[in-house]
């Protein structure tokens, strides 16, 4: 049973643009933060070794990430050329 009096949220972030999305860099960043966390009382070999790994998921994240913005441009170009068609 779910007791309303000591239920927890848990932390709420909020990442905002003005006038734009979200980029390929702050999207990965965000996945990151919650794919990997990196305690700061870790002892250095493991701190050490935890970095490396983040730095390489970031790049991995951050290469598919582009290749969907693209693919997502990709998909919308043919979506206008094929309306486009539609109205002649």
């Amino acid at each position: 049973m779910l007791n309303l009096n000591t239920g927890e949220a848990g932390t709420v972030e909020v990442h905002a643009t003005q006038n734009r999305g979200h980029s390929a860099e702050e999207l990965t960043e965000m996945a990151l933060n919650k794919i990997i966390l990196i305690g700061e009382d870790a002892p250095e070999p493991i701190r050490a070794q935890a970095e490396a790994y983040r730095d390489r998921l970031r790049n991995i994240i951050l290469f598919y990430m582009r290749q969907s913005m693209l693919s997502e441009r990709s998909t919308f170009r043919a979506e206008l050329v094929e309306e486009l068609r539609d109205t002649r």
